[in-house]
């Protein structure tokens, strides 16, 4: 493939807005029923949107029958459309509306390439970083909020860049804080701290900060308050204080300062994001990195800080360092918490890769191509033996595909290595396109023993539908209750259980291994069914 007159890129090139689309959809389009809902967040957010459909719960989300402050509406709106506007049927809905997030972030992406001042080439080459990035393909077919609440920061970023950069700056920083309040009830207040804090640093790196003591900037936190206090009044109306005291206090303050949850070392996300990155962190190895030892080359940068020709550069740099530094600096740590840095990473990376306008490529693509071939080829090599010592009694289906694909994609970019950065980019878009059919359809539905409580759920409502009163001990709140098909009484209390054991005639009841095991008073007459080893622990079903 001749790299500077390939048909397929040129076309690409040209449209990368479309091109970006179809590649996702080709991702996606066959793998919208695959499998079962995985624990825990799947489960747990299929519920939620049943309870708000079922039960009307349309402004304070409801989980197992009681108010659940850890998530805003906004997501779940997003799934009432899906679900009213398409084919969509069952859990369909919610893989299409992770396929649908996908689609958003891409294009959101890729508009935020654009606005920075990236040429099509570029442009193209961001959407294709992301679209053969392991971790973005795994959460466009993992059902949860987090694309599409990184679209509206995405969203706000733009809004401010060109609010900063415009004639018409008020309408553009105006859009900037609604977008804020739409992310804020997408998933929370990150909605807001993300690209607030970007447009600090920015300005401060800029020498212009009073830009930010502007009348639309004060407008723009005028109206954010509005809608938050809208759907604030609205939650205390619906569910009362202690909601919103449970939101700002446990869900914002203790996740923030001290995490009931979560919480880990400092060093957390520099170890988790060059993984969550690949296999384009091996970028690093195909870096020119002398020049960060270079200290002529920070004082050119320091020197041409206020250049207009640079802001593009700054402000991507600058959305991913404010980011990473703050979310290194928060008490919870969650990998997926990364995706609002994955925008201005992927625009850094195709800049890299691709060269724009005089300036020639920083990254060494046959460098790049070699070491992604080694990422390929690796995982290749590692799969069949994460078969054989897989310690359950089912088997993992469909990995000699995925292996062969990974193996020939990883061949094909050393063989062509030398052919320039467009051909190892589609040999990429390919391998990762073609990887993930197989993976979707036969792999990760072969997990679902493992992964998804969907067996001991749907057995406990066969129980139920006989008249088994519905128990669970010390769960994880809410995973069993949508294949159960109701709402669970959820306790940790032995006393309680073993009370109502003694009230009811018939019971089914679901606890943890160690804790069954740990039970001292256990009532005769109880006896295990069932038992179901989810994610990481032993789960038993019991009965009376």
């Amino acid at each position: 493939m001749n790299n500077n007159t390939s048909p397929i890129w040129d076309f690409m090139e040209k449209h990368p807005w479309i091109s970006v689309i179809m590649i996702i959809a080709m991702q996606s389009i066959f793998t919208m029923d695959y499998r079962s809902l995985w624990f825990s967040d799947e489960v747990r957010y299929a519920e939620v949107y049943h309870q708000m459909k079922d039960a009307g719960h349309w402004l304070v989300m409801y989980l197992n029958g009681v108010p659940y402050p850890d998530k805003p509406p906004v997501y779940f709106w997003f799934l009432s459309i899906i679900d009213a506007v398409t084919p969509a049927d069952g859990i369909s809905v919610f893989f299409l509306g992770s396929a649908v997030s996908a689609g958003i972030f891409l294009l959101s992406t890729v508009a935020l390439a654009r606005t920075l001042g990236c040429g099509r080439k570029t442009t193209l080459a961001t959407g294709l970083v992301l679209l053969t990035n392991i971790f973005f393909i795994g959460i466009a077919h993992y059902s949860r909020m987090d694309l599409l609440f990184a679209s509206f920061i995405i969203w706000a970023n733009i809004c401010l860049f060109k609010g900063f950069h415009s004639k018409h700056a008020p309408n553009w920083i105006i859009s900037a804080f609604v977008l804020m309040g739409i992310a804020t009830l997408t998933k929370g207040p990150l909605g807001i701290v993300f690209p607030i804090l970007t447009a600090v640093c920015y300005l401060i790196w800029k020498k212009k900060l009073p830009l930010f003591r502007s009348k639309a900037v004060l407008k723009g936190f005028a109206i954010l308050a509005v809608i938050l206090l809208a759907w604030i009044i609205g939650a205390i109306l619906v569910d009362g204080t202690s909601f919103i005291h449970n939101i700002f206090y446990k869900q914002i303050y203790e996740r923030a300062v001290s995490s009931f949850h979560h919480e880990e070392p400092f060093q957390y996300y520099l170890i988790a994001f060059p993984l969550a990155w690949l296999p384009w962190s091996m970028a690093i190895f195909a870096l020119p990195l002398k020049k960060l030892f270079n200290i002529s080359h920070w004082r050119n940068v320091t020197a041409l800080r206020e250049s207009s020709l640079n802001d593009g550069r700054d402000w991507a740099w600058i959305m991913f360092i404010s980011g990473f530094v703050m979310l290194t600096c928060l008490s919870i740590k969650v990998l997926i918490y990364i995706l609002p840095l994955f925008a201005p990473l992927a625009i850094l990376t195709a800049k890299g890769l691709m060269g724009e306008g005089d300036n020639p490529p920083a990254i060494n693509s046959k460098k790049l191509w070699t070491a992604v071939a080694c990422v390929y080829l690796l995982f290749a090599v590692a799969a069949p033996f994460a078969e054989i010592f897989f310690p359950f009694d089912f088997a993992i289906k469909g990995l000699s595909l995925t292996v062969l694909i990974l193996g020939l994609g990883g061949l094909a970019l050393l063989a062509t290595r030398s052919s320039g950065k467009k051909t190892g980019l589609l040999i990429m878009a390919v391998t990762m396109t073609l990887w993930i059919q197989p993976l979707a359809l036969k792999t990760l539905p072969s997990l679902d023993p493992l992964m998804s409580p969907r067996m001991t759920g749907e057995i406990m409502k066969e129980y139920i539908d006989q008249g088994s009163y519905p128990l669970a001990h010390k769960i994880y709140s809410g995973i069993f209750s949508y294949y159960a098909g109701t709402n669970i009484h959820e306790t940790s209390d032995f006393k309680e259980i073993e009370r109502i054991l003694e009230e009811q005639d018939k019971v089914i009841l679901v606890m943890q291994r160690k804790y069954f095991d740990r039970w001292e008073n256990c009532p005769e007459g109880v006896t295990i069914i069932n038992e179901q080893f989810i994610s990481d622990r032993p789960y038993v079903l019991l009965r009376k």
